[in-house]
């Protein structure tokens, strides 16, 4: 497990980072993977939805968030700025294969929308052709 990498000095003044994470509707199975969150190097386990972490406010500080199950995946970076509100949206990819969105207040994205409409679309196409082929050769025989 990879430990943080706080800048050096002392921290002099601290202030609440809040974090929602959510994710894109029809990815419901996204529920049972746990959140991981990574503020400066160091691991969080979080719960869906609001959480909150004490941060440095005088320095820069680096929050990751991603998925772990089989692999880590849906990883988004963002570096929060001393003086920047610290108030954080991340939102789970549609698909796996592409990074998620962690961005300020409701500026975060939904990332692989149409991948998921793509192996929706071919879903429904395969099941169409399933019952025409089934239809057919029930009405030739």
């Amino acid at each position: 497990m990879q430990q943080g990498w706080p800048q050096p000095g002392p921290i002099t003044a601290w202030r609440t980072l809040e974090l929602n994470a959510s994710k894109p509707p029809f990815a419901g199975y996204w529920g049972f993977i746990p959140l991981v969150v990574r503020i400066d190097g160091f691991e969080h386990r979080p719960t869906w939805g609001p959480s909150q972490f004490t941060v440095p406010a005088d320095r820069p500080v680096q929050v990751s968030c991603s998925m772990a199950w089989l692999w880590e995946f849906g990883r988004a970076d963002y570096l929060l700025q001393p003086g920047e509100a610290p108030t954080l949206d991340y939102i789970a990819p549609a698909q796996q294969w592409v990074s998620g969105s962690l961005a300020p207040r409701g500026q975060a994205v939904i990332k692989g929308r149409g991948a998921q409409i793509a192996v929706y679309a071919v879903l429904a196409l395969v099941f169409v052709a399933m019952f025409g082929v089934l239809a057919l050769s029930l009405a030739m025989s």
